[in-house]
């Protein structure tokens, strides 16, 4: 076999073991607990949890760019290519960002500077990140046409637009420099319904067009089934079922899985009620022992409430972190 074929399996971003603390008024904040997740080249892979189950940390931590003050990788490593990011300097960090890996923030309205216009915003990436293009000003136009966007507003400030035209802007900044792998934190959160369809199907689009690896943050499951191959379900700072997007839709069967999908709306059945998961997620700086999910799941029992949850392979071949899969599986049919 070549180095080049090789290569292709190896997947683009590996994630081993990731642990990610933050000091907060004397408290250790424990946000990632042991994350481990790979990404290929040209694939999407979906990060589904709860707001503060640690998935812009994880993302934040593939581009080093966590607080300087309080938050530290305390565990764990993370590869781009083969090569391990943490342990780089950061003038060769700076290479990498923009240029490798780009990030689409969850808040167009505070990713932007409000007192620049945004074509120089777009330029001054590529400035910054590329040694492909020289002509910043006509790559920054191109990209604002790419996004939808004509050129002619190069020189207009972000106020200017409407918040699904300052998304495409924060696209456009992202996929400046052709990035291998492309995080995007919740892209649509901020919008209306009709402008998220538009927005997810430009992401795609330029997706396919570059082949860039998407790592997707969202909260949204139909978005998931239409624009993932694999998903990482996250509870706590921990990934507690891992499969293919058909396995974990067809076969979900961890415990805070099945409960995701309880509470989403059937429109083939005749519910009055949805189901949502009955409970908080747990303090981070105080997470339960053994399963964090224990305290809101019915089948808990006591071995769930001992020692930390080994992954299982569920019948199908995905992972799932939960102990009592066999008496689920038998429960739920």
């Amino acid at each position: 076999m070549s180095e080049n074929e090789v290569r292709k399996n190896v997947p683009f971003l590996s994630v081993k073991d990731l642990v990610v603390e933050y000091k907060s008024d004397g408290q250790i904040v424990h946000a990632v607990n042991g994350v481990s997740l790979s990404l290929e080249k040209g694939k999407t892979l979906g990060l589904v949890g709860e707001t503060g189950a640690g998935k812009t940390t994880i993302a934040k931590s593939i581009l080093r760019i966590l607080p300087d003050v309080g938050a530290k990788i305390a565990k764990g490593s993370i590869s781009l290519d083969g090569k391990d990011v943490l342990n780089l300097p950061e003038n060769e960090m700076r290479k990498i960002r923009g240029n490798v890996v780009s990030m689409i923030f969850q808040d167009p309205m505070t990713a932007l500077n409000p007192v620049q216009k945004i074509g120089d915003q777009i330029a001054e990436v590529i400035r910054l990140h590329s040694d492909e293009y020289t002509d910043f000003e006509k790559r920054a136009k191109e990209m604002l046409e790419i996004v939808g966007i004509p050129a002619e507003r190069y020189s207009e400030y972000p106020h200017q637009f409407s918040g699904g035209m300052k998304q495409r802007v924060i696209i456009a900044i992202a996929l400046a420099c052709n990035p291998t792998l492309l995080l995007a934190d919740e892209p649509t959160t901020a919008l209306d319904v009709t402008i998220q369809a538009q927005v997810m199907d430009l992401i795609v689009d330029l997706q396919k067009k570059y082949e860039t690896a998407l790592l997707l943050i969202t909260h949204d499951m139909g978005v998931v089934a239409t624009v993932c191959d694999d998903v990482a379900v996250i509870y706590a700072g921990n990934i507690v079922e891992y499969g293919t997007k058909e396995q974990i839709f067809d076969h979900p069967t961890h415990p805070y899985t099945i409960g995701l999908f309880g509470a989403i709306p059937d429109m083939n059945e005749d519910e009055i009620w949805l189901h949502p998961i009955e409970g908080l997620p747990p303090d981070p700086t105080n997470l339960p022992q053994g399963c964090a999910f224990s305290p809101r799941c019915k089948y808990a029992a006591d071995e769930c409430r001992k020692e930390p949850i080994s992954v299982y392979k569920t019948p199908d071949g995905h992972d799932c972190r939960c102990c009592r899969i066999n008496e689920i599986s038998t429960q739920e049919d």
